[in-house]
């Protein structure tokens, strides 16, 4: 699998962790999506084990409560609790953006296609990756003061240690942000 990748801060947060069609600049992202199952699971499933955590999502704006719910659970039953409300507000906002701007139609009708919502952990990172059929990059805007809409994405970078996305070829894109991971956690 190729990916075209795109990152918001290149820092040194993804230091160490390489992929092979990454080059020298792999991030936390080509990390995780290794690690977690690659078969979609269906809307409303999900898998977690001690290291990654897998949800099956609708395009319907109740995923976006369903992805801040099973990411709060799965932090505190990992022992990353302190980290829940910057990354459940992350989450929020990636599947957010997926319900919105990725949704699939043929024929006029929704298509069979879901959202693929992971998370992937070791001792030093927390990924989060929201999956979804469009091929379209995610935009950041800079909306005008009284926007009602528009922030989600400078949300995700001041919340989260970087973030970006990557286009997964024949497959659509993933939107990752990445989290590090407090010592006293690890």
């Amino acid at each position: 699998m190729n990916a075209h990748s795109a990152y918001s801060r290149p820092d040194d947060l993804f230091t160490g962790l390489t992929h092979p069609s990454a080059g020298s600049h792999a991030h936390a992202a080509d990390h995780g999506r290794r690690r977690l199952p690659t078969t979609p699971l269906p809307i409303g499933h999900h898998v977690v084990d001690t290291a990654t955590a897998q949800h099956g999502l609708g395009f319907h704006p109740a995923s976006a409560k369903v992805a801040r719910d099973f990411t709060g659970t799965v932090l505190r039953d990992w022992g990353l609790a302190t980290m829940a409300p910057d990354a459940r507000l992350v989450v929020s906002e990636l599947v957010t953006n997926a319900c919105r701007h990725a949704v699939p139609t043929v024929g006029g009708r929704l298509s069979e296609w879901s959202i693929q919502f992971g998370m992937a952990r070791d001792d030093a990172h927390l990924t989060c990756m929201v999956f979804d059929p469009s091929r379209q990059p995610p935009v950041r805007n800079h909306p005008a003061q009284y926007a009602e809409g528009g922030r989600g994405l400078p949300l995700v970078d001041s919340f989260s240690a970087g973030w970006g996305w990557d286009i997964l070829e024949g497959q659509g894109k993933v939107v990752w942000a990445a989290f590090a991971v407090p010592e006293s956690a690890a």
